[in-house]
């Protein structure tokens, strides 16, 4: 049920994003575009996670090197170029904070392959990942920003706060499965394998996107 939700919710995400390209100025090549990127990148995060290479436990860690570096780099580049400058600019402020509710359902799926013996504790919300809150946060935050009351400088502060959430829990993960005896003892490396590897793959940089838009939404004022 844990492996099932992992996809879904990636599918859910590509196509959440694909609708929202409905703000650019020409959706359908940007929709072409994106969905040529967005499926592309998968099909990468799935072949790594097939050739073994992400296996190892050897210093320096590969899943941050080959994955989750090379999705930050996309993410920043993808939300540079022109064509999705005006996606930026016409989305209403409110989406990118709302979509961040995801986050709830990452959580509630970390937590169930905890309980299937797949994680360690550390890295679910009764561990060191409060990202939980942020999802949950993202709720009021995003209908605040909808009625016009919070403005600017608070709608920075929650993307702020959400990243340096995000930085914790990409610590937990990797010092849990590369700086602690987890693997060791229980053999387990489920997280560099399918479904699990798009955890870092896919959906963690889709946080990080949606933080990204709002920043600049707000700094464009």
């Amino acid at each position: 049920m844990v492996q099932i939700g992992f996809y879904s919710l990636t599918l859910v995400m590509v196509l959440a994003l694909l609708y929202l390209l409905k703000f650019s100025e020409s959706t359908q090549i940007i929709r072409k575009k994106a969905s040529i990127i967005a499926f592309s990148w998968i099909a990468y995060v799935v072949a790594m996670s097939f050739t073994g290479i992400l296996d190892s436990l050897s210093m320096p860690p590969k899943a941050p090197i080959f994955i989750i570096i090379p999705a930050f780099i996309l993410v920043f580049i993808s939300t540079s170029r022109n064509g999705f400058q005006t996606v930026i600019q016409h989305m209403p402020k409110h989406i990118p904070v709302l979509i961040q509710s995801f986050r709830i359902a990452v959580e509630l799926l970390i937590y169930g392959a905890f309980l299937e013996g797949l994680f360690p504790e550390r890295v679910t919300f009764e561990g060191l990942n409060y990202d939980i809150l942020m999802g949950i946060l993202a709720l009021p935050t995003a209908y605040l920003i909808s009625k016009g009351i919070l403005k600017r400088k608070a709608i920075l502060a929650y993307n702020i706060l959400g990243l340096a959430v995000l930085s914790l829990t990409g610590y937990a993960f990797i010092s849990s499965f590369y700086f602690s005896d987890f693997v060791s003892k229980t053999g387990e490396i489920a997280l560099v394998q399918v479904p699990f590897i798009l955890l870092p793959g896919v959906l963690l940089p889709f946080a990080i996107f949606y933080h990204v838009v709002s920043i600049k939404q707000n700094l464009k004022e």
